[in-house]
């Protein structure tokens, strides 16, 4: 059995979650979003969002990919806040 009839996933499923990588993963890294340092983390974090939406029925590469982006960027965005001290943010304000 493959991996992706595991998890409920046909071949539709599958086809359109490696297109949305693939547009997620371009769009990402031409922004700065994802870095060298950030790449395997983020890349995980947009696959993990991909199975999710495509096992509740997503089939809509360009849907998939944003949901994958919108993920990414959430969680680089918490980092980075997370990362600022209380005198970083006194300085900028």
């Amino acid at each position: 059995m493959r991996i992706a009839e595991q998890y409920g996933l046909d071949d539709s499923a599958v086809h359109a979650m490696g297109r949305a990588f693939d547009l997620a993963c371009t769009r990402l890294v031409r922004t700065g979003v994802v870095v060298p340092a950030n790449l395997d983390r983020m890349q995980r974090v947009a696959a993990q969002q991909l199975v999710a939406h495509a096992r509740n029925g997503e089939r809509n590469e360009w849907r998939l990919a944003r949901r994958a982006i919108f993920a990414v960027c959430a969680l680089v965005a918490s980092e980075q806040a997370a990362a600022e001290t209380p005198l970083d943010m006194q300085a900028q304000g």
